[in-house]
């Protein structure tokens, strides 16, 4: 399964708007299956986006394949923060696309406040 970026950005949305900080074992994105979802969750956890109680394998302890999420940690909050603005979000995305053909969520998150600052007026 292929990473989206928009997927992980509407997760972080998501978690950001949750009023309580309990497990939530029903997320859903619309547009997205259960499948993708799921697959999302682990890879935002492992990225340290969310605070979560992993499932581990019972055959490779080291392999974590459900998780179940509380909320975001402070790196979660801070790539959503830079990340809301939609056009800089965009922006960013179709630059990071253009010259690598992919999208590394290091370097988006960067280049949102490359962005970010140069729109602020911060010497970049």
């Amino acid at each position: 399964m292929k990473r989206d970026m928009d997927l992980v950005r509407k997760l972080l949305f998501y978690f950001e708007d949750k009023q309580s900080f309990s497990v939530d074992q029903n997320v859903t994105i619309d547009g997205y299956s259960e499948d993708e979802i799921a697959y999302h969750l682990v890879l935002i956890a492992q990225a340290g986006f969310i605070d979560f109680e992993p499932q581990r394998s019972s055959s490779n302890p080291d392999r974590i394949y459900k998780v179940y999420p509380f909320g975001l940690t402070w790196k979660g909050h801070e790539f959503l923060e830079n990340a809301k603005d939609e056009n800089l979000w965009n922006k960013s995305k179709e630059k990071v696309l253009g010259v690598t053909g992919g999208l590394s969520a290091d370097v988006l998150g960067s280049l949102i406040k490359y962005y970010a600052k140069e729109k602020l007026g911060i010497p970049v």
